[in-house]
């Protein structure tokens, strides 16, 4: 594989996943877009800290045996 069919491939999947799309790559796995919600988390000083909720890819691979 070339480097400019690669940066092309990742390009693909970027954009799919940003137009909410599941990408299948036969013999690698299944890349999809999730939602992560706002969380509140306690930090070691007590304190508590509100994260934003954010988009994220979770890659699930194939099993191989």
């Amino acid at each position: 594989m070339t480097k400019e069919f690669l940066e092309t491939f990742g390009i693909v999947i970027r954009d799919q996943i940003i137009m909410k799309n599941s990408v299948e790559v036969r013999g690698l796995g299944n890349f999809k877009p999730i939602h992560l919600s706002q969380q509140q988390e306690k930090r070691a000083d007590g304190t508590n800290v509100m994260t934003p909720p954010k988009d994220a890819i979770e890659f699930e691979a194939v099993k191989k045996g």
